[in-house]
């Protein structure tokens, strides 16, 4: 079983090594948790050059290989534009993987673990704030787990569901903590409205136990989710424990994102408000501001005026282009070209 994370905090943090300009090493004393963890930092590529941008936040946890997987999977995502680039934050564990992240103080018990309820506040108010004093972060939070830090991503998403914009929980081990679908549910029934975002998934080729228990957990989502959680469960395929730790990643960030990008054929249909319209429940479900790529709005602009013959399309996307970028000339010169 997979390792687990770490930390952080505002106080006395004390810089221990710089592997890169691009990563960084960092030694945090935390209040929460009485004790030194560390915490990795991926900076995106053009952190040091762009000055003026701010960047969501990926919290991954487990061990150290996770952040790695997890840095070079945004690195893949972000430069082919599938994701916005991010701040990923690794957490590496201590040596106490199960104290830190099993929710209950024991199995078959409901009663919580005091370690694992110190180790989501070191998160909520000790990392995540260290983060962004120093960095330059624009709100947009994400949290990873993995296996038994699937089960306390889980645990968080019930306790502090505004905590984070989107909650990834990939192959938790249900089999340790069957009382964890019965507590979701009651959760689900008392709470009428939630307005979160979760991804949930596991490895078709991971043994019948963990299988049967995730189906109860799947079931719970499909029979009592609330109104306005956007969730989905899938079952990754060809993939099996460990392996669910790094294709689970590269999937939930593709399905939190899908959104920011509109089909062509759909962009030929709307007009300027009903990309703002887009765009802005697509800013308050992610909890950050977020826009359409210009030259994705450029590109298709062309493509419907010069392939498509559909010139309105092509005024549309440019009208939109210049609502999200109005600092740019070249875009309202060419939709002069366009409207010739």
């Amino acid at each position: 079983m997979r390792i687990i994370l770490v930390a952080i905090l505002l106080l006395f943090t004390i810089p221990e090594s710089t592997a890169s300009e691009k990563e960084k090493r960092i030694s945090f004393e935390s209040q929460s948790l009485s004790e030194s963890r560390n915490i990795l930092v991926r900076l995106p590529a053009d952190y040091g050059d762009n000055i003026k941008k701010a960047y969501p936040v990926l919290i991954t946890l487990n061990d150290e290989d996770n952040f790695k997987w997890a840095s070079s999977i945004v690195d893949v995502q972000s430069s082919r534009f599938g994701i916005e680039d991010m701040i990923v934050v690794g957490l590496p564990h201590s040596g106490n993987y199960s104290k830190d992240n099993y929710p209950f103080k024991k199995s078959g018990s409901i009663e919580f673990n005091s370690q694992a309820q110190n180790y989501s506040k070191f998160i909520r108010e000790e990392a995540l704030p260290y983060i962004d004093k120093n960095y330059r972060t624009n709100g947009g939070r994400f949290i990873v787990g993995h296996s038994l830090s699937g089960l306390f991503v889980t645990n968080m998403f019930m306790q502090y569901p505004d905590s984070f914009s989107a909650f990834v929980v990939l192959s938790p081990s249900v089999q340790h903590a069957p009382q964890l679908s019965g507590l979701l549910k009651e959760y689900f029934k008392s709470t009428k409205t939630l307005s979160s975002t979760i991804y949930v998934s596991l490895g078709d080729m991971e043994h019948q136990q963990i299988q049967k228990e995730f189906k109860s957990l799947k079931d719970v989502f499909i029979e009592h989710s609330p109104e306005n959680l956007t969730w989905t469960v899938n079952h990754m395929e060809n993939t099996d424990h460990m392996l669910a730790a790094f294709k689970g990643v590269y999937d939930g960030l593709a399905w939190v994102y899908k959104d920011w990008y509109i089909q062509d054929t759909e962009m030929q249909k709307i007009k300027v408000d009903d990309y703002i319209q887009h765009y802005e429940a697509l800013s308050k479900k992610l909890k950050y501001d977020i826009k359409p790529r210009e030259k994705h709005l450029i590109g298709f602009s062309w493509f419907a005026k010069n392939k498509l013959n559909d010139s309105k399309a092509a005024i549309e996307a440019m009208k939109a282009a210049i609502h999200f970028y109005p600092e740019s000339s070249d875009l309202k010169e060419k939709l002069k070209e366009y409207e010739k």
